[in-house]
């Protein structure tokens, strides 16, 4: 051979190096990710669900609340009304000035009695 040909063609180094150094060589030269940048991700993922599921949470346990305040006070007026009912159902029963008030309302009266009705 000649010696320009020997210079491109001169694999000596290749040759002479054992295949697992030459493979180490090779991967040393690619640019590989560090260890922390990949758990830095991998913390960072597992960060976000978590904020994401917790963040849910928060908002329907804030609707919940809500809900629960609403229905608190529906309750105690319809308690109260309800109250209310029930001492008028009482004293339909039992008051007699409650009973003739009512009798009056639709019409009614005491015998010999006269009643004036609006004509409207």
């Amino acid at each position: 051979m000649s010696k320009v040909v020997a210079t491109y063609w001169d694999n000596s180094s290749a040759i002479s190096m054992p295949a697992k150094t030459r493979a180490k060589t090779a991967r040393r030269t690619e640019t590989a990710t560090p260890q922390w940048f990949v758990f830095a991700i991998i913390a960072s993922i597992t960060f976000m669900l978590c904020m994401a599921i917790n963040l849910r949470a928060y908002t329907e346990m804030s609707s919940e609340i809500e809900q629960n305040e609403r229905l608190s006070v529906e309750l105690e007026r319809l308690t109260n009304e309800n109250l209310a009912i029930q001492e008028e159902i009482n004293n339909l029963k039992t008051d007699p000035r409650t009973i003739e008030r009512e009798a009056r309302k639709i019409g009614l009266g005491r015998p010999n009695e006269k009643i004036l009705v609006p004509i409207n």
